[in-house]
C-alpha cells in the first residue's frame, strides 16, 4: 500500500472506525441483535442449573434472536411479549443505550467485538449484533470458555434468596471484571 493512496487512505478509515466503541442511531437502527442472559434466570426455565453456583446462561437460548431498536418509536422490537415494545433512549454520544422494561431499567454499555460486531452489556443482558441471520457461532467464544469463578472473599453474592459462593463465567478477563458479584 502506498501511503497517502486511496486504499491507504480507507484503509485507516477502517481501522479506526473498529476501535469505536460508540454506535451511531443509524447502525442501531438497522441492526438486529441476538440477547443472553448472562446468569441463570426464572424468565427461562429451562436454563441450566448447577447446585451452589450461578449457572451461565450463554450456553443456552437467546432470549431473542431478532431484537430491532425502532427509532422513530424508540422502542425494542421482536422480543417476548412481555418485554417487546420496551422503550429506550440511547445517549448523545451512543455509548450507552438506557432501556426501561417491567423489570428493572438498565444500562447497556457499547462495545465493538474483535469481528467489527457490536456487543451491548449490561449486568443481566449480554446483546450481540447478528451478521446475515447467522447465530449459529454467535456465541461460541463466550459459551466454550465457561469456568466456575469463586467468590471473593467480603464480596456477597445473593439472587433472591439464595446466597452462591461461585458462578459460571466466561474465562475472558475483561468480562469477569466487568460483571459485578
Amino acid at each position: 500500500l502506498i501511503r497517502g493512496g486511496f486504499w491507504y487512505r480507507k484503509f485507516c478509515t477502517e481501522e479506526r472506525d473498529a476501535l469505536r466503541s460508540t454506535i451511531s442511531r443509524e447502525e442501531l437502527r438497522s441492526t438486529t441483535f441476538s440477547i443472553k442472559f448472562w446468569f441463570q434466570t426464572k424468565l427461562l426455565p429451562d436454563m441450566k442449573r448447577i447446585k451452589g453456583v450461578v449457572a451461565s446462561g450463554l450456553d443456552g437460548p437467546s432470549f431473542s434472536d431478532n431484537m430491532h431498536f425502532d427509532l422513530p418509536s424508540g422502542t425494542i422490537l421482536g422480543m417476548s411479549e412481555a418485554d417487546n415494545r420496551s422503550p429506550f433512549f440511547v445517549n448523545d454520544d451512543g455509548s450507552i443505550i438506557d432501556i426501561r422494561t417491567p423489570h428493572p431499567t438498565f444500562s447497556l454499555h457499547v462495545f465493538r467485538r474483535k469481528d467489527w460486531g457490536w456487543e451491548l452489556r449490561s449486568q443481566v443482558y449480554v446483546v450481540r449484533s447478528v451478521d446475515n441471520d447467522r447465530t449459529e457461532q454467535l456465541w461460541d467464544n463466550y459459551a466454550s470458555s465457561l469456568i466456575i469463578e469463586k467468590r471473593k472473599k467480603g464480596v456477597p453474592c445473593t439472587r433472591g434468596d439464595v446466597k452462591y459462593k461461585r458462578r459460571e463465567v466466561p474465562d475472558v478477563e475483561e468480562i469477569k471484571e466487568f460483571l459485578k458479584w
